[in-house]
């Protein structure tokens, strides 16, 4: 849901229509149903009114009361939520699916959590992003109506950036962390790792000349090199929900182990 205002702003996409969407659209007895059979497929019918911009689908199932935290954390009301709805541009394609869908049932209220997996074509790029999202339903009148949502994007390992060995290794060292930890940097099969001192250091991935996340991070945090007036590493920054720890580099690491 919280792609509204980004398809709106031309920058994201979704859906192709699913084959039995239509038909739920228009069967009112699935609304009064279970929530358990009835909440995954309306969640998939409204993803699916996304791409051509049937707003009316959102405003059936959308109770007057409510609200949504998207992805960038901004809070949205419904009125907020529907008021940039149109179709996808031109030059902008998708689809997105419901997985793993899990319903509890509070007899007048119900919760559903669920990751949504997105292919995008945008300008002829593909993109794949996950989502993973947990709404709050209520029984208005005998029929189910969304009442809150929260979505968040799940991290993926980015593709590596081109970074020479050379380069690598000019990272490797220990870092201090306000002399109460240390952690050691290495070169290891080809990659840079990093890891507290006296355990086995993780994978990093490199995302720019300087710039590394670490391999399989659900958090996608950041580790930044910085250097000095005179060209050398001084300290590492590791960037972790757009705030950071600062680590001083104390010791460059030994031709032996650079070469690990």
């Amino acid at each position: 849901m919280h792609t509204i205002r980004l398809l709106a702003a031309g920058s994201l996409l979704l859906l192709a229509a699913a084959g039995g969407a239509a038909q739920a659209a228009g069967d009112a007895s699935l609304e009064r149903g279970p929530a358990a059979a009835a909440l995954p497929q309306i969640t998939q019918e409204l993803y699916d009114a996304l791409a051509p911009g049937d707003k009316a689908v959102w405003e059936r199932y959308l109770s007057p009361r409510f609200e949504q935290i998207d992805e960038s954390g901004a809070h949205l009301s419904r009125a907020q939520f529907l008021a940039d709805f149109g179709p996808l541009p031109p030059g902008l394609s998708g689809q997105i699916l419901i997985r793993d869908a899990r319903v509890a049932a509070f007899g007048g209220f119900a919760v559903i959590r669920y990751d949504m997996d997105e292919h995008e074509l945008v300008y002829d790029q593909e993109l794949h992003v996950l989502y993973r999202a947990t709404d709050t339903w209520r029984r208005e009148q005998g029929r189910w109506r969304m009442v809150a949502s929260q979505v968040m994007v799940l991290a993926q390992d980015p593709a590596p950036m081109p970074v020479a060995a050379a380069a690598l290794a000019q990272f490797a060292g220990l870092y201090d962390e306000s002399g109460k930890r240390r952690y050691r940097v290495v070169v290891k099969d080809g990659q840079l790792a990093e890891g507290r001192e006296g355990r086995e250091p993780s994978p990093l991935i490199p995302v720019g000349d300087n710039v590394f996340v670490g391999k399989g991070d659900p958090l996608a945090i950041l580790y930044i090199f910085v250097r000095g007036a005179d060209g050398k590493v001084q300290r590492m920054v590791e960037r972790r929900k757009f705030a950071d720890i600062l680590m001083a580099r104390v010791e460059e690491a030994p031709a032996a182990t650079q070469s690990q």
